[in-house]
């Protein structure tokens, strides 16, 4: 994965100089998911979790090379991550967990159209760095007339944490362009890094994402 990054960057630098240089700014929202196995004892368990809404926002470059094809690396904030619910006799017990990433995507564009519309699909790697990570439960119990509560936050990035910070994964999206400046898009992002040190263990997301953008 950093090698297929380090090919493009080095083909946005070989290049450069012939090419349309564009920039810009990106705001969307994600819905994102945590995907969870374990493997053990000729067993394997699944623990998936809801989608979380989140969000994005960064710079963005475009590379034309031609009237179709661009490259289009971006440096973005992204938050994702996940929720759970568990229910049980007399209550229930839930939490969010919250990512705090800063990414590099880079994707290779085709476009279709005229300068007033475009259309335009897309697709790469991304790396990323999980820089933040946070926990909020919350606990309700209420059974045969005695009740409890709790809630809390935690740093699952602490001292002893089992989670790794480098994400990478691969992408796909779709979008329109207007008046050769305002784009609408939308995207999927798969994580292909295993997030967890845990033995018999794979933590992974996926993140859908909307997103407007400018271009100067």
């Amino acid at each position: 994965m950093k090698k297929v990054l380090l090919i493009t960057l080095g083909l946005v630098l070989t290049y450069g100089l012939d090419a349309q240089l564009r920039y810009g700014v990106k705001l969307g929202g994600t819905l994102s998911s945590i995907y969870s196995k374990y493997t053990g004892e000729g067993e394997t368990e699944s623990n998936n979790s809801d989608p979380k809404i989140g969000f994005k926002a960064g710079a963005m470059l475009e590379y034309s090379f031609s009237s179709s094809f661009a490259l289009q690396p971006e440096l973005l904030y992204v938050n994702s991550g996940g929720k759970y619910k568990e229910e049980f006799e007399g209550g229930n017990e839930s939490s969010k967990i919250n990512f705090h990433q800063l990414q590099l995507p880079v994707n290779i564009k085709y476009k279709m159209g005229t300068d007033n519309l475009k259309f335009y699909v897309a697709a790469g790697p991304y790396i990323g760095y999980i820089f933040a990570g946070k926990e909020k439960w919350n606990y309700k119990w209420n059974y045969d007339g005695e009740s409890d509560s709790d809630s809390g936050s935690d740093d699952i990035y602490g001292e002893n944490s089992r989670l790794k910070h480098i994400d990478f994964g691969v992408g796909a999206g779709f979008g329109v362009e207007f008046l050769n400046k305002y784009t609408v898009g939308a995207g999927y992002k798969y994580g292909i890094a295993n997030l967890t040190k845990a033995e018999n263990s794979k933590i992974k997301t996926g993140t859908f994402d909307l997103s407007i953008g400018y271009f100067f």
